[in-house]
C-alpha cells in the first residue's frame, strides 16, 4: 500500500505533466478542490474541470516540493514554488500578456484511505496579483 505522502507527490508530478486521468485515479467521486480565489468545485469531475481551466489560464509548474504529513496519515502538505505564465486573462485578474512569475504555494490533501477528499491550494493572491502586474 503505498503512503499518502508519496499519493501526494505523484498527483503534484501529475499536475506537472497535465496527466489529469492519473489525478483522477486519486480522487475519491466526492472529492472537493477549494482554490485560490475563493471557489469549491465538489466531484472527481468538476475538480478536474476546474484544474484544467486554471491551466488554461496559467501555464505553471510547481518545482522545489517539501512534503509534510500529520501523523494519523490524514492530511499532507506540500510547498512547493509555483513558476509559470500568465497566458489567457482570467476573470478577477488582470490582463494577460504572457507575465512570468514565481511564487510560493502550498496544496493541502486530506484522504481517506488512498483517496484524496479534499484539495485546498493556497499562496498569498496579494503578491500573485502584484506580480501579473509586471
Amino acid at each position: 500500500m503505498i503512503d499518502v505522502q508519496t499519493i501526494a507527490q505523484r498527483f503534484m508530478e501529475a499536475l506537472n505533466h497535465r496527466d489529469f486521468e492519473t489525478i483522477a485515479g486519486f480522487l475519491d467521486e466526492d472529492a472537493a478542490l477549494d482554490t485560490l480565489t475563493g471557489q469549491r468545485a465538489i466531484g472527481s469531475h468538476p475538480l478536474r474541470l476546474a484544474i484544467m481551466s486554471y491551466f488554461r489560464h496559467f501555464d505553471e509548474e510547481f518545482v522545489d516540493m517539501v512534503p509534510m504529513r500529520d501523523q494519523l496519515g490524514q492530511r499532507v502538505a506540500v510547498d512547493v514554488t509555483a513558476r509559470g505564465h500568465y497566458r489567457e486573462s482570467m476573470a478577477g485578474f488582470p490582463p494577460a500578456s504572457g507575465q512570468s512569475y514565481s511564487i510560493p504555494s502550498v496544496f493541502v490533501f486530506e484522504f481517506d484511505g488512498p483517496s484524496v477528499t479534499r484539495l485546498t491550494h493556497y499562496r498569498n493572491i496579494r503578491i500573485f496579483e502584484q506580480q501579473l502586474l509586471r
